[in-house]
C-alpha cells in the first residue's frame, strides 16, 4: 500500500513527463511547418539577414548610415558617463582630503 505522498509524487512525474512530451512535440512541429530558416534581423530595418553577418545590419546604405550614427553616439554617451562618474569621484575625493586634514 502506497502512501499518499508517494502518490501524490507519482502522479506529479506523469504530469510532468506528459508536459515535456507536448511542449517537445510542439517545438518539433513548429520547426518542420514554418518551414523559415535561422536568421536574424537588421538593427535598423528589421529585415531578416544571415546569422552570420557582423555587425547585424543588411546591405543597404541608409542601414549602414544610420548604424554608423547610432554607433558614434553610443561611444560619445558612454565616455560621457564614465567622464562624469570620474569627475564625481574625483570631487568626493578631494573634499574628503580636505576635510580629513582641516
Amino acid at each position: 500500500m502506497s502512501s499518499r505522498k508517494e502518490t501524490i509524487l507519482k502522479a506529479a512525474k506523469r504530469t510532468a513527463k506528459q508536459a515535456h512530451a507536448a511542449a517537445s512535440r510542439k517545438v518539433q512541429k513548429s520547426r518542420v511547418s514554418s518551414g523559415i530558416d535561422p536568421h536574424r534581423h537588421c538593427s535598423v530595418c528589421w529585415k531578416p539577414i544571415p546569422l552570420d553577418s557582423e555587425p547585424a545590419i543588411c546591405s543597404s546604405v541608409e542601414c549602414s548610415t544610420m548604424f554608423e550614427r547610432r554607433e558614434k553616439s553610443r561611444r560619445r554617451f558612454t565616455f560621457i558617463m564614465y567622464l562624469g562618474i570620474a569627475i564625481f569621484v574625483g570631487l568626493l575625493g578631494i573634499q574628503i582630503f580636505i576635510g580629513a586634514t582641516g
